[in-house]
């Protein structure tokens, strides 16, 4: 059975390691390179501070790193024990979807457990002025994941009509 599943999903398991890669890559390298705080401007629209964060977005359980991790395990938990749903209700489109969420939500797991915190550093801007929270390639994986998925069934659920 278990050779079954890494048969049939070695290539979304690669996926989801490289994902997790660039995340972790990313984020040593901030931190690395910068002091915490400091921001470099690209563009009007984009700039990268480094930033972390114990809680979720806009700050909200700001602390709470260890009921964090027990939240993002128990979710991760129960996208993979879903990933059969999603192939029959999506197809490849469906294990696309919950790669991105696993991998955002391991890549942010990885950051709780060691460092104890999210490093962030994409910083999206209005004319330079700050438009959104800092956030990580994780925060992105998850949040496309989340979208395509909420637009994969509203578009599903108006063809059948």
């Amino acid at each position: 059975m278990k050779s079954n599943f890494f048969k049939q999903y070695f290539g979304w398991i690669i996926l989801v390691a490289t994902l997790i890669f660039f995340d972790q890559i990313t984020k040593w390298w901030i931190r690395k390179n910068f002091s915490l705080y400091e921001e470099k401007i690209l563009t009007s629209f984009l700039a990268i501070t480094y930033t972390t964060n114990t809680g979720i977005v806009f700050g909200f359980l700001s602390g709470a790193n260890e009921i964090m991790i027990f939240v993002i395990t128990t979710i991760l938990l129960i996208v993979v024990s879903m990933l059969k749903t999603f192939s029959v209700s999506f197809g490849k489109f469906g294990i696309l979807v919950a790669c991105l969420i696993i991998s955002g939500g391991i890549g942010n797991l990885i950051d709780r457990i060691l460092l104890g915190k999210v490093t962030d550093f994409i910083d999206l801007r209005w004319n330079y002025k700050n438009i959104w929270p800092v956030f990580n390639l994780a925060d992105s994986y998850v949040f496309i994941g989340m979208c395509l998925i909420v637009l994969k069934s509203v578009f599903k659920k108006h063809k059948k009509v």
